[in-house]
């Protein structure tokens, strides 16, 4: 599968997609690399487990294959 960004550097990926994870940590997405959640997106999550979703672009500082989230879709 290949992975196009939604807007600028940014890709967007919802919480199913990311296997509904309920701790913070790193998320494995074969093919791309690794999705650091921390507690705030998980509870997130949680609150809105229909339409939960994150906007993630690649961290210099983690290394090349992990990317952080920085903005969540909020539900309308």
């Amino acid at each position: 599968m290949r992975f196009e960004p939604v807007i600028g550097d940014k890709f967007l990926f919802t919480w199913e997609e990311l296997g509904k994870p309920t701790v913070q940590g790193g998320v494995k997405v074969p093919g791309f690399g690794i999705i650091m959640l921390d507690d705030a997106d998980v509870h997130y999550a949680q609150q809105n487990p229909t339409s939960a979703a994150f906007f993630v672009r690649k961290s210099k500082a983690l290394g090349p294959i992990h990317y952080v989230v920085v903005s969540r879709v909020q539900p309308a």
